[in-house]
This record gives structure tokens, C-alpha cells and sequence, in this order.
């Protein structure tokens, strides 16, 4: 019982020194204003899109200040890679744009930006990390937040004949030649592009260039094509296809109708043929009359 009185004794005591001090500790506590700071947080810092594509950034901005005082004016301050465009608004209006905010200190709620960024469009940037800085000052407080934009690639690859036809003429046993443009319009460059072809038994397809080494983006390359039948074709509709791959795409192809003509050797043997035949008809109209 003894030592239940005592530890009642000691828990009265510690209650009545806690309600004499405590509110002094609170008020000297609430008599000290805090330390201005601004804080800048992201809740995605890093994105993802291809070159040309436009980032939005969401920003956080939180003045740390006594409760009640005055608001400052921030300048924000953007550094961007070259040749970057960056522009800064409200999240609402986002038609508007800034270059500074007025913020009150003390409120727990974050006021928000967006932070608009556009890499250039010509030249396209490689696919890789580029880094944007923003920078809230007012005065001696600075607030710094990094956002990380990443780039990815875009391949697209088209072949199209450079004469807009998809039709073209040969000779059996001759040379003809045909061009196709080789197209890269992605937002990468496309490497190693080599040319191979479907075609009828007998025939050969020459490409000259054989091989394109790098397109860049939004370029293109004119390819010769060598068509060569044998002698002995047929003359008639043929079809090839001519397809065009490279390390980061798999193939892309093309259809053209090749007409083979009847070699001109032949065409002069029928003409021979047939003034032969007049001759000879020619020959026995007027044997015969005379009888």
C-alpha cells in the first residue's frame, strides 16, 4: 500500500509542474517565428516522350514563413539545355504564362506551376536524359528543384519510288534501272540499311548504294535499282519487291510492276518477216495476172 501511495504522490506532483510550465515552453515556442525557406517538390520528376514532344512538368512551391505575414514574390528562373523551349503557367489558367508568383508563408497547402518544356525541333536531340533546373528567389531564400526530361526514339522507315510510279519498263537481257527514295521519319537516325528483293527466277536486282551506312531523321537517300530479266523472258506484267531493313527497324518493302518489252532485235525480225510476206504476195499477184 506504502509504495501505491508514493507512486500516486510522485504522478499528482508530475501533473501539477507540467500544468505551472508547460504553457510558458509553448508561448516561448510560438514567440519564435520560423526560418523563411521556399521548398519546390515534384511528384514526377522525370518523363518520358520523343523528340518534339511537349513535357509538363507539375511543380509544388511552399513558402515557409511565419503564419500570417507578408507575401513575397518569387522570380522563377529556368535553365534548360540548348536550343530548349521552357515557358512556365499557373495550373489554372495554363494559357497564361509567368515568370514570378507572390506566395503567403505558413500555409501547409503547396501551390502549384507547370513547368512546359519543348526540346528543338531541328536538329532533333539524340535519345537520351537532359536536365531542366527551376529556381524560386526572393532575396537571400532560394528554392531549387531539378526535372529530368527523357527523350526516346521513333522509328519509321518508307520507301517510295522517286518518280512517284510504281510501274516501270524493261528489256529482257538489258540493264534498266528504276529509283526508290529511302525515307527516315522518325526522330532517330536508322543504321545499317541494306536492300535485298523478291523476284521471278532468272532475274537480277542490283542496288547501288548496296548499303546505307546512317539516315539521320527526317532525311531521305535515292537508291538505284538495277532490273535485269533474262533474255529469254517472256514479254509481259512481271512484279518484284525490293525491302529495305536496318539494326533498329525490321524491313519495309515495296511492290513494282516491271513490263518486259520484246527485245528490239525481235521487233525488226517481224518487220523482216512481214515485208517478206508482202514481197511474196506481191510477187505472185503479179505472176499470175500476166496469165
Amino acid at each position: 500500500m506504502k509504495i501505491v501511495r508514493v507512486i500516486c504522490s510522485l504522478c499528482l506532483l508530475l501533473a501539477i509542474i507540467l500544468t505551472i510550465y508547460a504553457p510558458t515552453a509553448v508561448l516561448a515556442q510560438e514567440g519564435t517565428p520560423p526560418e523563411e525557406a521556399i521548398e519546390l517538390t515534384a511528384t514526377y520528376p522525370t518523363l518520358e516522350a520523343i523528340a518534339g514532344a511537349e513535357f509538363e512538368f507539375e511543380v509544388d512551391l511552399r513558402y515557409m514563413g511565419e503564419l500570417g505575414g507578408d507575401a513575397r514574390t518569387f522570380e522563377l528562373v529556368v535553365t534548360t539545355p540548348e536550343g530548349w523551349s521552357v515557358y512556365i503557367t499557373p495550373q489554372y489558367p495554363k494559357e497564361k504564362r509567368i515568370s514570378a508568383i507572390n506566395l503567403l508563408p505558413g500555409f501547409t497547402a503547396a501551390t502549384k506551376i507547370m513547368v512546359m518544356a519543348t526540346s528543338p525541333f531541328f536538329p532533333l536531340p539524340e535519345p537520351g536524359e537532359y536536365k531542366i533546373t527551376l529556381e524560386a528567389i526572393s532575396g537571400k531564400i532560394k528554392g531549387t528543384i531539378e526535372l529530368t526530361a527523357v527523350i526516346t526514339a521513333k522509328y519509321i522507315m518508307v520507301l517510295a519510288p522517286a518518280g512517284e510510279r510504281l510501274n516501270t519498263t524493261a528489256k529482257a537481257g538489258k540493264d534498266n534501272y528504276f529509283s526508290i527514295d529511302v525515307a527516315n521519319l522518325g526522330t532517330a537516325p536508322i543504321d545499317n540499311i541494306k536492300f535485298s528483293s523478291v523476284k521471278p527466277s532468272g532475274w537480277t536486282i542490283e542496288f547501288s548504294p548496296d548499303k546505307i551506312e546512317s539516315l539521320p531523321a527526317f532525311d531521305f537517300q535515292t537508291v538505284d535499282v538495277n532490273i535485269k530479266p533474262p533474255t529469254e523472258t517472256i514479254a509481259g506484267d512481271y512484279e518484284i519487291t525490293i525491302r529495305a531493313s536496318g539494326e533498329q527497324i525490321s524491313r519495309e518493302e515495296i511492290k513494282i510492276r516491271v513490263t518486259v518489252e520484246t527485245p528490239t532485235i525481235w521487233g525488226w525480225v517481224g518487220v523482216g518477216i512481214i515485208v517478206l510476206v508482202i514481197a511474196g504476195l506481191a510477187y505472185i499477184f503479179m505472176r499470175f495476172s500476166r496469165r
